[in-house]
């Protein structure tokens, strides 16, 4: 019984400083997941706007063009045999 009780404190003096390291590291991988998450929805949102900058251009071309010209243009993409 005596040499379960001093196995006992031997066990609960290192789980304190276990205990403590295992939730700094835990602490860790969170803030750097949550930042990592920060830093992905920053990059969508940047590409999102250039892409409707993109698509605006684009917008903006055709309707500067006359009719002929977008038929021109699109003509490229249809399959009857231009």
């Amino acid at each position: 019984m005596i040499l379960l009780a001093a196995a006992w404190s031997r066990i609960t003096g290192w789980l304190a400083p276990v205990g403590m390291a295992l939730a700094i590291v835990a602490g860790a991988f969170f803030y750097g997941r949550s930042s990592g998450k920060a830093d992905a929805k920053a990059e969508q949102a940047k590409a999102n706007a250039k892409a409707i900058k993109q698509a605006r251009g684009v917008e903006d071309e055709i309707n500067e063009m006359g009719g002929g010209d977008v038929d021109r243009a699109l003509g490229k993409w249809l399959r009857d045999g231009r």
